[in-house]
């Protein structure tokens, strides 16, 4: 009898911790790289429909806050990516060290070098 007790006890633990593995409805959950749909291209590609969602979903988990990448670039917007437009080039489109947590597809990178060529677009 004392080995069932001990067996049954042990598989509620089991279970009781398997059940606190679900997921956090309160933790939030990370945006997906933004597709920016059919309808965005190299010819019409803005801030405004493609680029921002990008930066929004691929830098600012570094870039914003307390985030390690803030010594060196601080993604607050359009401003500030505008504002350091070279660097971004530089280290997304050119080198492509950036970002750290993953390399862009190669459709997000032709949008975004159009855009860039384009003069960045805010609208």
């Amino acid at each position: 009898m004392k080995q069932y007790v001990w067996k049954t006890s042990l598989l509620t633990i089991m279970v009781l911790s398997l059940a606190g593995c679900g997921k956090d409805n309160d933790a939030p959950t990370p945006e997906p790289p933004p597709s920016g749909g059919e309808n965005v291209t190299v010819d019409n590609v803005t801030y405004a429909n493609f680029v921002g969602g990008l930066f929004q979903s691929r830098c600012s988990s570094c870039h914003t806050g307390s985030g390690a990448g803030t010594a060196r670039w601080v993604f607050s917007g359009y401003a500030s990516v505008n504002n350091n437009l070279e660097r971004i080039n530089d280290v997304v489109v050119v080198r492509r060290i950036m970002p750290l947590n993953g390399s862009l597809s190669t459709r997000e990178l032709q949008l975004l070098e159009a855009w860039i060529a384009k003069g960045a677009p805010q609208n």
